[in-house]
């Protein structure tokens, strides 16, 4: 059949119609036919769409148009009524209360209208009815009308509390805090509102403090404007006040219907925003200076109006103005004398009292206590200043000199002159038949002078000097007397002839770099030693070409680049005055060349009682004989008690250290096959000190020389001592020899040395251990270290002990806030960790420095011994269960110049309670951390001995010698001991400068290590970490695995990117460690962050400024940030760096690249909140914290971009990296945005052209011509 419709029909065919006549083989006619259909009515109205939508607004009048309903016919529109349409509401909706329809229809068009006025949204929102249309042969179609009535504002606004409550802190003096204290929500069944808040004016006291702001989601929240003081006695019972809402989103409320009210109450509580206040805020007294220890000067009182009044106050004194601690101060604010006073020393004390309140954190206010010092007459009179007349020898008696006194006292006080002069009557016999002292009471302006002369004639030969004790007093009531020494020169004349001599030189040649020197002067025979000016000295033959000789004074000199040998000069001599001449003199050179090992490893050694001279000197001026030097002797006695050839020691240095009274301090060294470590050298002597005393002839004064080992001498406070090795050799020339040694002094730099990081790093001065390989480049330094060194500069970090040995390193530097920790396994209770201190008793006369420190196992508890040199502080902790248990445990051991601390491991047994309801946090260290104060007064640790590790070695000896108050019981430990750090200095423990029955590395855990198939693996790219009975595998940064042999991927952070975690672990509320590798060049950017759901406890590992930085907050009710930094060193050079995070309650670690010197930081208190909550679903980010602004916008906020992140690993365990890994055991990668697979860099050298004949270099997002 035909169909004339569409969509498959059409209404007209037109074909050609062709005829043919002789049977098709001739003429053909042809004719155009056209067939046009006509109509029926076979097809219905159809709505192609099926639903069609309208809308129409509340609260309109009746005949409001609503939308148009359109049907098509495919029927011929011209044929009779097939195609007429006639529109109809099949299906309405009906009014309740009238039963009227709702909506009508024009049939002819089909527009929807309302019927009705004034639809309500709020009662009924939505309309569905069916449309029907038909065409004239009565075929129909239907479609559906789904009507929304528009919302118009016409509900009104409702709060969906009538009261709300909210508390708040009072603010800190004018400071406001950003954030709301409030939220309040609304109700209003309109789809759309304008909301717009405000607090009522005067509805209520306090009305005026606070306002009201509308946020994105409608909701209001209140804020405070004006600061809220809870001393005020209006304020501290709160505020209540009136809210409203207008939802037209005016200011106005005069259309009553749209606006609601609401109360708001506000609770205010206490903050410690007031110091306390003193009632006297500065006070003077005056007491005499000797004044007894304990007298009462003062008492001070202060106030605190928080807390209602009823805050407590505590007092204390600011040290940093009371340096040596003279005063103390009670709890009731009374300050009294706790060490003796001494006006000569200082005159006047201004003295800073601080009142602590009790608040968290506490507020301070200052007072000031003025102590003048009345003097007292307790210091007897001395020479005015250092006399050293010379008398002329072979002259009659005559008049010395003239000397005048002077005495620290307080001359108004008739505390000083006129003085009185006499000759000590127990002077020599000698002295006496040749000196005189005689007074002169008008001299020195009445203040009297003495006048020695001689009683005779002297002759240099026979003695060159003379000591007169003379007696003086003062003019005090009772008066002072005191004995000063003069010193009488006796001169030279040149009286005698000369003789031919001799002469040795020794030239320690330091790296073969002495430039042009002064290696000592031509020797002749002649017994004086006043008369160059009348000699001249000359060349036997010719000159030698290494050697250059000064005619008037006969110093020799080497040139520069002598070889090492012996070389023999001839000279002669002419005498002036006895007319001499070419008198022979011959002079024996021989140059060594010195390493710097040599020196760097030296020990030391400073004796007392004679000059430099002295101590090479083999001619003896008075018995005219020669004897050995005690250079030589000293020789001699350190072969024999190294047990080596006397040829591998040199004593390279002896320099003057002082004139008068003379010091010199001598340096040595001694090899093995390497050079002996310089502990080794110094411990042996220190050892053997009284026998290298007899068998040489000295008083040695101190060994190791420490320019820091008495306390306040050098610096107050800190004390760091540097060995500066200078390429101007020193020389000492004696009669018959001289020695050119290497020119070396301890300087003593009055700062934390190991913290002190004003200095570039280099190879010279921190150099890599056992053998690594140094590397210095533009990004600082790297160490490559042979297999088994472990340390960031290839330290050997552990060192096994079997009972009955000991190990010798370094002793621990000076420092005034000090921090010493290390790890130790054992299963044995009793043993010594770690002992510095004295090791032979104390001699008679000497200076005494008792500290020590000592740490050991006792009944397998920890115990602490350290004394400043004023007495012992013993410190123990009762742990939980005994520490020899096999497994590995930490101490770390804090001091300063009052206080000492000691924590087990990490207090991880505390016993923490921390409530949400605001109350203060609960924690119980006594199973883990100890604290005490040291006794007085002495504040800082000063040893130079032997630091001895795993047990004793030393001489018995009775501590009573020494003042201690304890002993250490001093048993060998049974165990290992590992990672022994000293003010962020690891120590090498690989090469001991003296050990007995111990080796490097820990063989118990290696061999538990090697038992198990996967950890004898897993230390090609890691590290087994075992105990005494289990072991691991700890993958080296950048490797992952059971077996660490699987290289982690790097992942690209691009513009507005992170990584969103949900963890499957529960994390540890008290610890959190995070490690994770970075590389950038950008300066700031959020690394990795754990937070709780709502983000008010967090710790955040982020980059500021290029610097490393953790910043940390444990207490959910407020904001108590901690943060601790990197300042050292920038970390935007794009090389790759390794970062670990360690949180032990509110105690943090920062590490990067291994964690030493300016690579680590510390905060390492507990106090506060010790707890972090993480919320393993919404709380842990890396590279930034996305907030979303709308359904599928959202912003990074702090996004670490064009910058890479490897391995991150949260409590040890990976986390994946997308896009190469979305999850692991541990976690996975909820949400990931704009990462890109690996580290590529951005191509920096694609547009960059070098001019010739330079190349461009890509150093990763960054290019350099070379």
């Amino acid at each position: 059949p035909l169909d004339r419709d569409q969509p498959n029909g059409r209404p007209q065919w037109r074909f050609t119609v062709f005829a043919q006549d002789e049977g098709g083989e001739g003429l053909v006619g042809y004719a155009d036919v056209q067939v046009n259909l006509k109509d029926i009515n076979d097809n219905a109205p159809i709505f192609p769409q099926g639903v069609y939508f309208g809308n129409v607004t509340e609260n309109g009048t009746a005949g409001m148009v609503v939308m148009t309903m359109t049907a098509v016919d495919y029927d011929d529109p011209n044929e009779g009524t097939n195609a007429k349409l006639i529109y109809s509401i099949e299906k309405n909706v009906i009014e309740e209360e009238t039963g009227s329809p709702i909506f009508e229809i024009e049939a002819d068009t089909g527009v929807i209208k309302t019927a009705v006025c004034c639809l309500d949204r709020e009662r009924t929102p939505d309309y569905s009815i069916q449309v029907v249309a038909m065409d004239g042969g009565g075929l129909k179609g239907t479609g559906t009308a789904s009507i929304r009535v528009k919302d118009i504002n016409d509900m009104p606004p409702q709060f969906t509390k009538d009261e709300w409550f909210t508390e708040v802190d009072e603010t800190d003096g004018t400071n406001l805090p950003e954030m709301p204290i409030l939220t309040v929500t609304v109700h209003d069944e309109d789809e759309t509102n304008k909301f717009q808040y405000k607090v009522i004016d005067n509805s209520g006291y306090g009305a005026d403090k606070f306002t009201m702001v509308r946020n994105n989601d409608g909701t209001g929240s209140l804020k405070i404007v004006q600061p809220l003081d809870y001393e005020d006695p209006l304020q501290s019972n709160g505020f209540r006040f009136r809210i409203q809402v207008n939802d037209k989103g005016e200011d106005n409320d005069n259309d009553k219907y749209h606006v609601a009210y609401s109360w708001v109450v506000v609770k205010l509580r206490d903050i410690n925003d007031n110091k306390p206040q003193f009632e006297r805020p500065n006070i003077e007294v005056s007491v005499y200076e000797n004044a007894d220890v304990g007298k009462t000067l003062e008492t001070f009182k202060a106030t605190d109006p928080d807390q209602g009044g009823k805050s407590k106050v505590s007092y204390a004194i600011d040290r940093s103005s009371d340096r040596q601690r003279q005063f103390s101060i009670n709890q009731e604010g009374t300050v009294t004398i706790q060490r003796n006073l001494d006006r000569e020393v200082t005159p006047r004390h201004q003295v800073k009292i601080l009142a602590i309140d009790d608040g968290i954190p506490p507020k301070t206010a200052t007072a000031t206590l003025t102590v003048i010092v009345q003097d007292i007459n307790d210091n007897p009179p001395k020479f005015l200043k250092d006399y050293r007349p010379v008398l002329p020898e072979h002259v009659p008696p005559r008049k010395v000199v003239e000397i005048l006194a002077t005495d620290d006292d307080d001359r108004s006080k008739s505390n000083g002159p006129p003085f009185q002069f006499r000759l000590d009557p127990g002077a020599d016999d000698i002295i006496r038949a040749s000196f005189k002292v005689e007074q002169d009471q008008k001299g020195a302006n009445g203040d009297g002078m003495a006048i020695v002369s001689s009683l005779r004639s002297f002759d240099r030969e026979q003695q060159k000097e003379y000591l007169i004790p003379i007696v003086i007093k003062d003019h005090g009531n009772p008066a002072m007397t005191g004995t000063s020494t003069l010193t009488v020169v006796i001169g030279d004349v040149n009286d005698n002839k000369m003789q031919p001599g001799s002469k040795d030189i020794f030239v320690y040649n330091y790296l073969g770099q002495a430039p042009d020197t002064q290696i000592g002067r031509v020797y002749v025979y002649d017994l004086d030693d006043w008369d160059l000016p009348d000699k001249k000295f000359h060349w036997e033959s010719q000159e030698h070409p290494r050697f250059k000789l000064d005619e008037d004074t006969g110093m020799i000199t080497m040139r520069q680049g002598t070889r090492d040998g012996r070389y023999h000069l001839r000279f002669k001599v002419y005498d002036r005055k006895h007319t001499q001449a070419d008198v022979p003199a011959n002079v024996t050179v021989t140059v060594r060349e010195i390493p710097h090992d040599a020196v760097i490893n030296s020990g030391s050694i400073r004796i007392a009682g004679i000059t430099d001279e002295d101590f090479i000197r083999v001619w003896n001026y008075r018995t005219q004989s020669l004897s050995r030097s005690k250079a030589d002797r000293f020789k001699d006695k350190l072969a024999d008690l190294l047990n080596i050839d006397r040829e591998n020691v040199d004593v390279f240095s002896v320099q003057l250290r002082r004139k008068h009274p003379p010091l010199t301090d001598v340096r040595f060294s001694a090899h093995g096959s390497p050079y002996y470590k310089p502990v080794r050298l110094n411990g042996i002597v220190l050892m053997h000190r009284e026998e290298i005393e007899k068998d040489v002839g000295v008083n040695i004064t101190m060994v190791g020389i420490d320019e820091c080992l008495y306390e306040n001498q050098m610096c107050e406070g800190s004390c760091t001592n540097t060995l500066d090795i200078s390429s101007l050799p020193y020389m000492v020339n004696a009669n018959k020899t001289s020695l050119v040694g290497v020119r070396v002094d301890v300087l003593a730099e009055c700062t934390c040395g190991a913290r002190n990081f004003s200095k570039a790093e280099s190879c010279r001065s921190s150099p890599c251990h056992n053998g690594g390989r140094c590397m210095e480049t533009r990004y600082g330094l790297s160490c490559s270290c042979p297999t088994g060194y472990t340390g960031p500069r290839c330290q050997q970090t552990t060192r096994s002990f079997r009972g009955n040995g000991w190990a010798w390193y370094p002793p621990l530097a000076m420092c005034d806030d000090s921090h010493l920790s290390f790890e130790f396994i054992t299963r044995k209770s009793d043993g010594l960790l770690l002992y510095n201190g004295p090791i032979v008793p104390p001699e008679r006369d000497e200076l005494l420095v008792s500290d020590f420190i000592s740490v050991e196992l006792e009944r397998g508890f920890p115990r602490l011994l350290i004394d400043f040199g004023s007495g012992t502080l013993e410190l123990r902790v009762k742990t939980k269960k005994s520490l020899d248990d096999g497994e590995w445990h930490r101490l770390d051991i804090f001091w300063d110049t009052e206080n000492v601390r000691m924590v087990v491991d990490y207090c991880k047994s505390a016993e923490v309670s921390e409530m949400e309801d605001g109350s203060p946090p609960e924690f119980d260290d006594s199973s883990c951390q100890a604290r005490g104060t040291i006794p007085p007064f002495n504040e800082y640790l000063n040893v130079n001995a032997p630091l001895q590790i795993g047990g004793f070695y030393r001489e018995q000896f009775d501590p009573t010698h020494y003042r201690w108050n304890y002993m250490p019981m001093g048993k060998g430990f049974d165990g290992c001991i590992k990672n022994l750090v000293h003010n962020s200095k690891l120590y090498d423990l690989a090469h001991p400068g003296l050990s007995r029955n111990s080796v490097a590395g820990c063989p118990q855990t290696e061999e538990v290590c090697s038992q198990s198939e996967q950890t004898s693996r897993c230390w090609e790219h890691g590290n087994c970490v075992g105990s005494f009975t289990e072991a691991r595998c700890q993958c080296r940064p950048g490797w992952t695995g059971p077996a660490c042999n699987i290289p982690t991927i790097p992942t690209t952070f691009k513009q507005q990117s992170y990584v969103k975690y949900a963890l499957s672990f529960e994390p540890d509320r008290f610890s959190t460690q995070i490690q994770l590798r970075f590389r950038t060049r950008e300066q700031h950017g959020e690394l990795f962050r754990v937070s709780d759901q709502h983000n008010r406890e967090y710790g955040i590992l982020e980059i500021k400024d290029a610097r490393l930085r953790f910043r940390y907050n444990l207490n959910s009710l407020r904001t108590e940030e901690r943060d601790i930094w990197l300042n050292a060193i920038a970390v935007d050079d794009g090389q790759w760096h390794v970062v670990r995070v360690n949180r032990h309650g509110s105690a943090a670690t920062l590490e990067l690249d291994g964690g030493e010197g300016r690579r680590y930081n510390e905060t390492f208190t507990f106090d506060g909140h010790q707890w972090l909550l993480v919320d393993k679903q919404e709380g842990v980010y890396a590279g930034g914290k996305a907030e979303y602004t709308g359904v599928r916008t959202f912003e990074v906020y702090a996004d670490y971009q064009k910058s890479c992140l490897d391995d991150i690993r949260l409590e040890g365990k990976h986390l994946p990296l997308p896009p190469a890994m979305n999850g692991t055991q541990w976690g996975q990668a909820t949400m990931a945005r704009n990462l890109e697979r690996n580290c590529p860099s951005n191509k920096p050298c694609a547009n960059v052209i070098c001019p010739d004949p330079f190349e461009c270099v890509d150093l990763w997002n960054e290019y350099e011509c070379t």
